[in-house]
């Protein structure tokens, strides 16, 4: 199930689609008809990675906390923690994340959105969840 969701919110933010190569473009009078056209990309900005984590215990705090440090988005799944260490360890990110200026959002049960502060979450994502899977 904790599969399905995160396929889907890669699905929705559009992480797995591959990036167009380029955009083709012809100047006209410059370029003969009968010439292949030149090949010019316009994506300026690399390509953004969503790291997935799924921590076992509070001690992988800090491997999260590098990562939003280093302005990458973290997908966490802390179902395969203790009910009160998962307790801890969010109780701790949220203040971390809150000094770094970025945000954090429940997803799913156990399920959490992590984002550093170059990035926006606009909407709800429990409603798109719930939409995704007709929960409403």
């Amino acid at each position: 199930m904790a599969v399905k969701v995160i396929e889907k919110l890669m699905n929705f933010f559009g992480f797995d689609e591959p990036e167009d190569e380029g955009v083709e473009e012809r100047v006209e009078n410059e370029i003969p008809f009968d010439k292949k056209p030149k090949i010019v990309n316009i994506h300026t900005q690399s390509q953004i990675k969503v790291i997935i984590l799924k921590p076992e215990n509070f001690e992988q705090a800090q491997t999260i906390l590098d990562n939003i440090k280093n302005k990458k988005p973290i997908i966490i799944d802390l179902q395969n923690m203790e009910r009160n260490d998962a307790q801890r360890l969010i109780d701790f990110l949220s203040g971390a994340i809150f000094a770094l200026n970025g945000e954090i959002k429940k997803i799913a049960n156990s399920i959490f959105l992590i984002v550093p502060d170059n990035f926006d979450i606009a909407g709800d994502i429990q409603d798109e969840v719930d939409s995704m899977f007709n929960l409403k």
